[in-house]
């Protein structure tokens, strides 16, 4: 930074880093056993498809956002099991404390038995005190249009989702 010199100049440029990407997130490619990255949806033969987006604003305390992410990776580790499941993707803030999910299903009845199944239950009882906020949206789409961007995921989550604090 002009002007900055030495370890007061550094710290700045780190601060001014890290502020700049505290919005910043990134997401994992969308990926499951009912979809291909060069071909699509490759299950099923209806036109339209069920996605679930859900948004999670976790509390500061590390140990709450542990047993957060840990749930997280069991039901990430379930989801290959589950009847009607395409496929998903995970999106995270870089030092934020926002998380997202997005999920394809066959079916609604797919996603309501995911939703009720002992994994995601689990998950919910034992995440539930990191939370600090969340979101719930479930909507057709197209199954050509998968996978959705996730800017125009995050505009229906807002829009049209059901939010909780």
């Amino acid at each position: 930074m002009p002007g900055f010199t030495g370890r007061l100049g550094l710290r700045m440029l780190t601060l001014v880093s890290l502020v700049a990407l505290g919005g910043c997130a990134f997401a994992t490619p969308f990926r499951g056993p009912g979809f291909d990255s060069r071909t699509g949806v490759t299950i099923g033969t209806e036109d339209k498809v069920v996605v679930a987006l859900t948004k999670a604003v976790l509390r500061g305390d590390r140990g709450k956002r542990s047993d957060f992410w840990t749930s997280v990776s069991r039901v990430e580790a379930s989801l290959a099991e589950q009847e009607g499941f395409i496929g998903y993707s995970l999106r995270r803030e870089f030092f934020g404390p926002t998380a997202w999910t997005m999920t394809a299903w066959l079916s609604e009845a797919d996603l309501d038995a995911f939703v009720q199944s002992p994994v995601h239950q689990a998950a919910i009882e034992e995440s539930s005190p990191a939370l600090q906020a969340t979101g719930f949206a479930r909507f057709a789409v197209d199954r050509d249009d998968l996978p959705l961007a996730w800017d125009r995921a995050l505009e229906i989550l807002e829009r049209d989702g059901r939010h909780y604090r």
